[in-house]
């Protein structure tokens, strides 16, 4: 027995001085991996809120960089500051009335300035909103309306400096929206046709009206190119189809007249050119592309007279405001408006950030040159760096193997494996389920597909009574809704059902009239003036405390004319008016014979209806001579 005992003794002795520094062991390591774990985490937040930091400040002034690139990329160019700056104030503006962006805005001033050159303070602002206008308007794009605005501004040089760059500008403008608006095209055609036109027409000094008027006829019929060179084959034609045919077409001082005047003329002359005769001498005369522009332009002089007048009225950007106004998108705009809002926050907060910034910039490219005066240091420093990190991955390792190892005791558990069984068992016979027809093909005539074909039969017979069971379901829920909608529409095409739904109406109309918190008002007054006209001597008239139902239309709107609001308010201040006096007694003009307190007790004699049992007048201190000098003066004055 004793030996029994003393060999347990050296078992229990033995496992003690091995497992008790195995648990220290263990609560080393899992110590160690939370503290790791809780430092990971308070650096991971720390990094991240730097990181996030970051980020938001770089987002919230990005919309303000992407601004200054642009306005950056302009100045390229040499434009001057003051035109920079009226360029940025006309984005904002521009974007945040059509719901644009700003930053494509400043950019379309790239094209703008590349194409026309010597544009000075505002000029550069203003031929860029007219083009941004103009792609809002037309439906066409900035980069297109810049060049289309640099090729008329080229053509049309010496009246635009003469009249002014702004002014003209902003009456071509709205002469192209114009003439979308009357022709039916696009500002992009019109474009095409004034470049294949060249300036012909203008050196022959007809003015911009008649040309868009012509080109736009024309541009009705056919593609703006082609329009142009037809307009264009006109003039180089016209000197001599004058001679061939013996017809002047300038006036006393030389110059060309208008289109409606030729047109006339040659009306005279040819007479009606669907005559092949006359067709002819005409082509004779003015060459196959000219006679097509006249022939065209004759069947359509009603339309090319009216455009030459609506045209030449023209003398801002009236129209193509309207016209872009009416294409707005009132959430593109909003969202504009927040990012109008971020650029002029940003563009106030960057020159305050920038000499950071530059300090920061110029710290980098010091450190950087001092890596190159002294690499070895650098070495150092970079090999401190990934000890650092390498301890910060190890510990994390460690955590991650914890939970691993935690992980692991879990999923041994019985519960775990039998929940994991089960998962395996319902995968595996969907699996065969699936693949039954393939399995069978392959396997069907073993001995142990077979004996699996018994047992997995009750299952896929239960699978497919489970799926009969919700197609019937299916078809069933389908035949209720199908009779709900038919009992619906039976029921709202009964009568009585008809009748009670007006009569429910009706009553939430009354209630609406009735019990609104004007008519309760009404009600309420109604009842104090009743409580007020049985004390003696106050008679108020409550007609004017009626709340009568309004006139209502479906919606629910009350209507009422201007004249009825006037005589009901009318009304109801004579009725107050009537009313105040007996509501405010006369004061004494003076201190009657005998004091207040006698014509207090006269009073109360007068009226006997009213008896009064006693009065008690209670005061903190004696009336000083003072007070009842005052109280007197307030008697007798008022």
């Amino acid at each position: 027995m004793a030996t029994n005992n003393a060999a347990l003794n050296f078992i229990l002795k033995l496992t003690d001085q091995v497992s008790a520094p195995l648990g220290k062991v263990k609560m080393g390591f899992n110590e160690l991996a939370e503290k790791g774990e809780q430092n990971i985490k308070q650096m991971g937040i720390g990094l991240a809120g730097m990181v996030g930091a970051g980020m938001a400040i770089n987002e919230s002034l990005q919309p303000a960089l992407e601004m200054n690139r642009a306005l950056g990329e302009v100045a390229s160019l040499g434009v001057a500051g003051d035109a920079l700056e009226a360029l940025n104030t006309k984005a904002l503006q521009f974007s945040v009335a059509y719901g644009e962006n700003a930053q494509a805005f400043v950019a379309s001033a790239y094209s703008i300035e590349g194409a026309i050159k010597g544009l000075t303070g505002s000029q550069l602002a203003t031929f860029t909103n007219t083009s941004n206008l103009l792609a809002k308007a037309t439906k066409g794009d900035a980069e297109t309306m810049s060049a289309y605005l640099g090729t008329m501004y080229n053509t049309f040089k010496g009246q635009a400096d003469a009249m002014g760059k702004s002014a003209w500008v902003e009456q071509l403008g709205g002469q192209t929206a114009l003439a979308v608006q009357l022709f039916r095209t696009s500002g992009a055609q019109i474009g095409e046709a004034f470049k294949a036109a060249g300036g012909l027409a203008s050196t022959a000094g007809v003015d911009l009206a008649e040309q868009m008027a012509v080109l736009g006829t024309l541009g009705s019929t056919m593609e703006g190119g082609e329009a142009g060179g037809l307009y264009k084959a006109f003039f180089e034609n016209i000197s001599g189809a004058s001679e061939k045919l013996g017809m002047s077409f300038v006036d006393q001082q030389g110059k060309l007249l208008p289109m409606m005047d030729i047109l006339d003329k040659l009306q005279g002359k040819f007479g009606d050119l669907s005559i092949e005769a006359n067709g002819k001498a005409l082509r004779d005369a003015f060459g196959g592309e000219a006679a097509r522009l006249i022939t065209t332009l004759m069947g359509d002089t009603g339309r090319l007279a009216n455009g030459m007048e609506q045209l030449g009225k023209v003398r801002g950007l009236e129209t193509a405001e309207q016209m872009a106004k009416a294409m707005v998108d009132p959430w593109q705009q909003f969202g504009a408006a927040v990012q109008a809002l971020r650029i002029a926050f940003g563009q106030a907060l960057i020159p305050l950030l920038t000499p950071l910034m530059e300090r920061l910039t110029a710290i980098a490219a010091t450190i950087t040159r001092w890596i190159g005066l002294f690499p070895n240091i650098a070495k150092v420093i970079g090999m401190v760096t990934l000890g650092v990190l390498g301890l910060i991955a190890a510990v994390a390792g460690l955590t991650v193997l914890n939970g691993v190892f935690g992980m692991l005791s879990v999923l041994a558990s019985p519960i775990a494996l039998i929940v994991a069984g089960l998962a395996a068992l319902v995968i595996g016979v969907g699996a065969a389920i699936y693949y039954w027809d393939d399995l069978k093909a392959a396997f069907g005539d073993t001995a142990w597909f077979q004996a699996i074909v018994v047992m997995l039969t009750p299952v896929v017979m239960l699978f497919r009574v489970f799926g009969a069971l919700l197609n019937v379901l299916w078809v069933g829920l389908q035949q209720v809704v199908a009779f709900g909608v038919e009992l619906v529409t039976w029921l709202a095409s009964l009568e009585v059902v008809t009748t009670a739904a007006k009569a429910i109406w009706d009553g939430f109309i009354w209630a609406l009239t009735n019990l609104s918190p004007f008519a309760l008002l009404g009600s309420a007054l109604k009842g104090l003036i009743a409580m007020l006209n049985k004390i003696p001597g106050i008679n108020i008239d409550t007609s004017f405390a009626d709340m009568p139902a309004m006139p209502s239309v479906p919606g629910g709107e009350v209507v009422m004319t201007a004249s009825e609001q006037a005589e009901r308010a009318q009304k109801a201040q004579a009725t107050i008016n009537d009313a105040i006096p007996g509501l405010s007694p006369q004061r004494a003009n003076a201190v009657p014979p005998g004091g207040l307190l006698t014509s207090i007790q006269n009073t109360s004699n007068q009226n006997r209806g009213n008896h009064v049992e006693k009065v008690e007048i209670h005061t903190g201190k004696p009336m000083s001579p003072l007070e009842l000098e005052n109280m007197l003066s307030m008697a007798v004055g008022g």
